[in-house]
């Protein structure tokens, strides 16, 4: 019987650790598909017009066809305090399970009362970039 249940426990903790490398695996596989998603929306912005950079992206939402359909969301913020520098920052937030990767819970695009975590005023993800683009 000491055996019976020795054994049990250790096939639980086994089967405990897979389902475990299996949620990060595909936690780490849709974190690509994110940051290239970003990447490639902060190419195209590069390569956009830089007066009309901030009139054009400023708080625009995009999603992404390799994350979960419907429950991907990517944010653009363009910060033009300085008239010769824009700060663009990209992020993307997506539902995994019964959770959401990022600050907006809802995904719906908006900073909702509840998920600026720390105070920033910006959506942020772990799916994030930010960068500076010059005019030229």
């Amino acid at each position: 019987m000491l055996a019976a249940f020795i054994l049990l426990s250790v096939i639980l903790s086994i089967i405990a650790a897979y389902m475990t490398a299996f949620d990060l695996v595909y936690t780490s596989r849709n974190m690509t598909f994110a940051v290239n998603s970003a990447k490639a929306k902060m190419e195209e912005i590069r390569d956009y017009n830089f007066y009309n950079i901030y009139a054009d992206y400023n708080n625009q939402t995009f999603t992404t066809a390799e994350l979960p359909a419907g429950k991907n969301i990517g944010i653009i913020y363009v910060d033009n305090s300085d008239p010769d520098m824009l700060m663009v920052t990209i992020s993307i937030c997506w539902a995994q399970g019964s959770r959401v990767i990022g600050e907006d819970q809802n995904l719906n695009g908006v900073l909702d009362g509840g998920e600026d975590a720390n105070n920033n005023t910006i959506i942020d993800s772990p799916a994030q970039l930010v960068s500076l683009i010059v005019a030229r």
